[in-house]
């Protein structure tokens, strides 16, 4: 796999989850050189869907930038990953001209991503986060972000993507900073919009994505099981293309009571549906919601199993998603299989860059270089 021999364009993946855009980026037939994950149960879902690629198990900052290498002539050509926002979100005035944001400890983790875009020089790097991002400390944060990366002679820029647009059943928006030293303007770095309104295609949606999946009620369902229909839309036969067997369509046990609650809400609606004697007091927005088959979910948390904290009941059944629908719902192929404890699995999928995302800005970014 040394770096040229297969003329793939190298690409590492920090911060990699269980690597949702590696998955993009393969599927664009990018290299996935190496990456970092320092959860290891995480990383071993990781390690089972990416055989080919180097795993670092370990805190990002105790690894060196060249422990990404396979040989010292390999050239990375994208870095990619999303250092969690915590010392952002605190910077307030810490943003400074004097260096001080990097040297703020609770900014340790996207100093370690520019450290090691720093080192390696890949040719374009991709920073994604939330969208609040953007506007934290009225923007400070964005531009210091950008002042820090043009000091390494990479020009930026940043655009909120809303996965829906790209062919994902969600509508999931996350920051996407995208900077490069070849001197490409990089607002030509973000892909166009192949779905939703003044496009050929309509976004994906719901039924579209998960109901070839077998009808299981609370509490049913296996690790491993088989299909029982027939996919019926391009987006089911696409994510059913490389599956023989049907992997992590469990549904979490719900309780009477609950059970109860998800029978009186119909779809599109939530608690505040409810008759009073119902009305619960879960302090989260869209609590008990019922997804609309028509239309795309909303944003997957790593809490999909739980009607209390979210829109994640199905449409149709009185039960929230299982994880392969979370899954389908992030654009996951069905190969891919998601190993752990029921709540290592929700993060595992809620966190995750959905991989069609990734795959749209692989593809665009691929024609630069």
């Amino acid at each position: 796999m040394a770096g040229r021999k297969n003329k793939k364009l190298n690409i590492i993946d920090l911060f990699a989850g269980v690597g949702g855009i590696s998955c993009g980026f393969k599927k664009a037939g990018f290299n996935v050189l190496s990456a970092n994950e320092y959860k290891e149960d995480i990383a071993l879902t990781y390690k089972k869907n990416h055989s080919k690629t180097k795993v670092i198990v370990d805190d990002i900052t105790k690894v060196k930038s060249r422990d990404f290498l396979i040989n010292k002539t390999d050239r990375v050509d994208v870095v990619v990953g999303g250092p969690p926002c915590q010392g952002f979100s605190m910077a307030g005035r810490r943003i400074r001209n004097n260096g001080e944001f990097l040297n703020d400890p609770r900014n340790e983790l996207f100093k370690e991503f520019y450290r090691i875009v720093k080192d390696l020089k890949p040719k374009i790097f991709i920073m994604e986060n939330v969208a609040a991002l953007l506007s934290m400390h009225g923007g400070k944060v964005k531009d210091e972000i950008f002042r820090l990366f043009k000091k390494l002679g990479y020009d930026v820029d940043v655009r909120v993507l809303l996965a829906a647009d790209y062919g994902v059943p969600q509508l999931r928006r996350r920051a996407v900073f995208i900077g490069n030293n070849i001197g490409v303007d990089p607002k030509n770095l973000f892909p166009e919009k192949t779905h939703g309104p003044k496009t050929k295609n309509p976004y994906v949606t719901i039924s579209d994505s998960i109901f070839d999946l077998p009808s299981i009620n609370s509490g049913e369902g296996e690790f491993e099981s088989e299909y029982n229909k027939k996919p019926t839309t391009d987006y089911q036969r696409e994510r059913r293309k490389n599956a023989k067997k049907l992997f992590n369509h469990v549904s979490s046990f719900h309780d009477k009571k609950i059970i109860k609650i998800l029978e009186l809400i119909k779809e599109g609606q939530g608690r505040n549906d409810l008759p009073e004697k119902y009305q619960t007091k879960s302090i989260h927005s869209g609590s008990y919601g019922r997804l609309d088959r028509n239309k795309p979910s909303y944003t997957i948390t790593t809490r999909f199993d739980t009607p209390s904290v979210g829109r994640v009941t199905h449409p149709i059944l009185n039960r929230s998603l299982t994880p392969r629908e979370a899954a389908r719902i992030q654009s996951f192929d069905d190969d891919f299989v998601f190993y752990g404890g029921k709540s290592s699995v929700g993060v595992q999928i809620g966190n995750a860059v959905p991989p069609l995302l990734a795959y749209a800005i692989a593809k665009n970014i691929k024609r630069f270089l």
